[in-house]
């Protein structure tokens, strides 16, 4: 599946959008380093979203870090990498 960070495809494919979807990895403890393991797997999942939604590409990826802390306890605080895009189909030659 074709992955891409701008709006359109390096081609500059013809494309028809799916819609935008969501993709998260495990969390983890906010003090651990993120690592290039913890962005391809984001990627992968986000590559299986697109999938079951029959896309053929995904433009427009922006990756983000989400985190949480309880505040009524004291605990360990923890992240998790987020990526979002938009699913395509490449439009159909008339």
């Amino acid at each position: 599946m074709k992955v891409s960070f701008s709006a359109d495809l390096d081609d500059k494919r013809a494309i028809t959008a799916i819609g935008r979807i969501k993709a998260a990895t495990r969390w983890r403890a906010a003090d651990a380093p993120g690592t290039e393991a913890d962005r391809q797997a984001a990627i992968e999942a986000l590559e299986h979203e697109a999938a079951e939604y029959g896309a053929d590409a995904i433009v427009d990826v922006r990756f983000e870090v989400d985190g949480v802390k309880g505040v009524d306890i004291e605990g360990v605080a923890l992240e998790r990498v987020t990526v979002t895009g938009l699913a395509v189909r490449f439009a159909k030659a008339a």
